[in-house]
């Protein structure tokens, strides 16, 4: 039975915990107050990762396993085409089907973490610093330090080489690797806007559209069981992320309906300090080729997340992917 540390109270390694603890003794250290890294949901809307495919083999099968409900992405409709010169509609060509959970990707977060041994995770505790001996491993916070023989680093590439002190140093390739993976979500600002109906069902939209004038870029449905929404994530280049200028743009969009706003979220993460780092704040033009196998210290060091699946990389089916590929390693 080995003593394994696992840094990130995320999808990846709250589910690699599940697994391990049959067999090992094992410590979840999280810097946020919060499980869920980048899962963040706040009164039942998503603000992090929501969308799960039907080709999502591993999550799907997870979610079937604790009973929860999945409910189809609302894309009846039109779409609307925001432009400096007006407002267009049009007919989008048919996507993938997609799906969302019933009361937040981080249900299944809190399905699992009942299924952990009491104090597994430690919150509150950034982990600042890891050493190698000849022996163990020493992975430490402020407040205090762990002895481990084999660590598992869930955090984005790029926060696990700048976040943490390795001692031996890392060597030079693997900083390199690590730090040329941008951070899924890394530029992200998530705007979800509240409403007391979903008027824009009733005037034959989907919800869906994308805007050059902004300061949102791209809208969707974002209806819960109980709440009419959209959701939106805002321009890289948008001079100011307030909810004054998103209601304005939401008037403009669909009209006096949209006034009457219930409440307005915005989750901006290129300022959440445990997700991403400065490279990070620059958007992607596509999605990156994720995948990545990378250990350190004798494999005693394993790096793993969404960043490192080769299947479905960047999206919460990776994260389930990367955590049973490193499961298959220990």
């Amino acid at each position: 039975m080995k003593n394994i540390i696992i840094i990130g109270a995320g999808l990846s390694g709250i589910y690699a915990a599940t697994l391990l603890q049959k067999n090992h003794n094992v410590t979840i250290l999280e810097a946020r107050d919060r499980i869920g890294g980048r899962v963040l949901t706040v009164d039942g809307f998503d603000m992090g990762p929501s969308w799960i495919w039907q080709h999502q083999k591993h999550i799907l099968q997870l979610i079937h396993e604790h009973g929860l409900e999945l409910f189809s992405q609302y894309t009846q409709g039109l779409a609307l085409y925001d432009t400096p010169k007006g407002v267009e509609q049009f007919s989008p060509p048919p996507s993938a089907p997609s799906a969302r959970l019933k009361g937040g990707v981080i249900v299944l977060l809190e399905a699992l973490e009942k299924k952990l041994i009491l104090d597994t995770i430690k919150l509150n505790s950034p982990v600042i610093a890891i050493e190698k001996d000849e022996k163990t491993i020493t992975v430490k916070t402020k407040e205090k330090s762990y002895q481990a023989d084999i660590v598992i680093n869930t955090l984005p590439p790029r926060l696990a080489v700048e976040s943490i002190t390795y001692t031996p140093s890392l060597a030079n390739n693997i900083v390199q690797k690590l730090s040329d993976i941008p951070t899924w979500m890394g530029a992200s600002a998530k705007c979800v806007i509240e409403f007391e109906t979903p008027f824009w069902r009733e005037q034959g939209l989907s919800g869906f559209g994308f805007s050059h004038v902004g300061p949102l870029g791209e809208l969707h449905d974002a209806c819960t069981h109980d709440k009419a929404a959209l959701f939106g994530f805002f321009h890289a280049q948008a001079k100011e992320k307030s909810e004054a200028a998103v209601k304005e743009q939401m008037v403009r969009l669909f009209g006096e309906d949209a006034k009457l706003v219930k409440k307005i979220y915005i989750t901006d993460w290129t300022k959440e300090k445990y997700s991403s780092v400065a490279a990070d704040h620059k958007p992607m033009a596509t999605h990156p080729n994720y995948g990545f196998d990378v250990n350190a210290y004798d494999d005693r060091l394993i790096f793993c997340g969404t960043e490192s699946a080769f299947e479905d990389g960047g999206y919460l089916e990776g994260c389930i992917v990367s955590a049973k590929e490193v499961i298959t390693k220990i």
